[in-house]
């Protein structure tokens, strides 16, 4: 696939952000970050602002220990995985690692940066490719900020924002204009 004449690079360990006329009520205003991209056998992420308010505990030995879970995308919601997305400030770099939701104690040094997600977002060979060449999504290089969202909810109108006036105010539209 082709972006502007230009062939789509690898965009594993980017963060892609739906454009406000991305419509798809499974992406509609979300930050995803893809952990894994290849234009021939597709692509693969977990969404990042849609925390579900409830979390799950990680470790046998220490019940107390619990993870925010997140809706991670329409692709087999009932399966679980632990995540760990870690922003390495002196490097400036994110370190990922995916586990398998099993109750089996998390290496100490994957701990911090945890989050469980329900489902993950996938696309086929050449979707998203098209999708980006529709101008469907914003690709972003992981940061500190979007990766550690602070503020999950408010997170995406916050880009939107911060990313020109034009997006801002296609952000601040309603969903349906005929009810404005």
């Amino acid at each position: 696939m082709k972006n502007d004449g230009l062939p789509i690079r690898d965009l594993s360990g980017s963060i892609l952000v739906s454009h406000p006329a991305l419509t798809d009520p499974n992406f509609r205003r979300t930050i995803l970050f893809l952990t894994h991209h290849d234009s021939e056998t597709g692509a693969a992420g977990y969404v990042l602002n849609r925390p579900m308010d409830s979390s799950l505990p990680v470790n046998a030995e220490n019940p107390d220990q619990s993870v925010e879970l997140y809706y991670g995308g329409p692709v087999e919601t009932n399966a679980l995985t632990l995540v760990s997305l870690q922003w390495r400030k002196p490097q400036g770099i994110l370190a990922f690692h995916a586990f398998e939701f099993t109750g089996d104690k998390i290496p100490t040094e994957w701990t911090h940066g945890l989050r469980a997600f329900a489902g993950y977002s996938g696309w086929g060979a050449g979707q998203l490719e098209s999708e980006i060449q529709h101008k469907g999504w914003l690709i972003f290089p992981p940061s500190e900020d979007l990766i550690c969202l602070q503020n999950p909810h408010d997170a995406w109108q916050e880009i939107m924002r911060k990313s020109g006036s034009l997006l801002a105010l296609l952000a601040a539209a309603p969903d349906d204009p005929s009810l404005n």
